[in-house]
């Protein structure tokens, strides 16, 4: 697969797995993709902006909150740490899953249910991860073995930066790692009424993998996260009483499934190549029963570079003012739909600019 395919499959994925409707539920994750905020960030470390989330209640971690508007540290795509657009919506979270080999050092993020879950009830959980384009002066570089989740009855207690010594009920064993986003999901049986769930790297370094992925001589391992949610799974409940198994996962990771038959869908490719040679040098969605109300490409200082209201128009062509060609690298877009209801959708993600 070449490097062009490679990002639009990347997007396809993505894009396609957002386009499948949400299906009617109670059990929610409260503020799942870290769109309700109490302030827009202008800084790191301001992971108290984020409704409903904690950092595992230690004095001294500090996990990021971003955003496309926020200032600063906080801002996007941009950070201090990588470069990366928000998987959905306008935010996203980050955090030190790790620090170097040998250091112990770890963050987490603490995220709660809308109520208590069932104990025998069969549940999804999902997620979306990326290490993003990491940046010449960024400390970040590792990958790490071992990020999982921890349920719970209330927030865990973080002392400093020292690791959880709790058992995950879900454990990814390999080191993930990837500057593009990763959609995660994985069944469980809820053994307890949970009210919490905490995503991290739980237990020593020495019960880890920590490899070096980018850089010279990298000093944490840091990830991205975005669009948190769980979903009831249909069927009978089980219990201890019958030797059924309540402790979860009970499948292993796996992307999520595209819905290609829906009836309303949106893709927006990741990357083209404006080189005139007749393919792929344009950008532009495709839509299905979607209305285009504007189109908007920005450099990583936020300046625009190019804009459409024109649903027939053709497409960006790498072109800034005047007709002069943009440089390569990466840009952010943002696009507003109308769906044949009348609901206005906003969605913003990365393209890479190839010549």
């Amino acid at each position: 697969m070449n490097r062009l395919n490679f990002f639009i499959s990347n997007a396809l994925m993505a894009a396609l797995w957002l386009a499948v409707p949400t299906a009617m539920q109670s059990q929610l994750v409260m503020n799942g993709g870290f769109e309700s905020i109490s302030s827009l960030p202008n800084n790191t470390g301001q992971w108290s902006f984020a409704e409903y989330w904690s950092n595992a209640s230690s004095a001294t971690g500090d996990p990021d909150l971003f955003h496309i508007e926020g200032a600063g540290g906080g801002d996007l795509p941009e950070t201090p740490v990588a470069i990366i657009a928000p998987f959905q919506g306008m935010a996203i979270a980050g955090f030190m899953a790790c620090g170097a080999e040998g250091t112990n050092r770890r963050e987490y993020w603490t995220g709660q249910f809308s109520e208590a879950l069932v104990p025998g009830q069969r549940y999804q959980m999902t997620l979306a991860i990326a290490n993003g384009e990491r940046t010449p002066f960024s400390e970040a570089g590792l990958g790490v073995s071992g990020l999982g989740m921890h349920f719970s009855e209330g927030v865990p207690m973080q002392n400093e930066l020292e690791p959880l010594d709790l058992n995950a009920q879900f454990e990814f064993p390999q080191v993930l790692f990837g500057r593009e986003w990763q959609a995660l999901a994985f069944a469980f049986t809820a053994q307890d009424p949970y009210t919490h769930f905490t995503w991290g790297v739980f237990g020593s370094d020495d019960q880890h993998s920590i490899v070096v992925q980018e850089g010279s001589g990298p000093s944490m391992a840091y990830y991205f996260v975005d669009g948190f949610e769980i979903t009831v799974i249909d069927g009978e409940m089980e219990n201890e009483e019958n030797g059924s198994e309540t402790r979860g996962p009970v499948v292993k990771p796996e992307q999520i499934p595209a819905n290609l038959d829906d009836a309303l869908s949106w893709f927006v490719p990741n990357a083209f190549t404006p080189n005139g040679d007749g393919e792929n040098d344009l950008f532009m969605p495709v839509l299905r029963n979607m209305e285009l109300i504007k189109l908007e490409v920005f450099n990583r200082w936020g300046e625009q570079m190019w804009m459409t209201e024109d649903p027939s128009t053709m497409g960006w062509n790498g072109m800034h003012v005047g007709e002069i060609e943009v440089v390569p690298g990466a840009y952010v877009w943002k696009l507003q739909m109308r769906k044949s209801d009348g609901q206005l959708m906003t969605k913003s993600g990365s393209l890479n600019l190839i010549r």
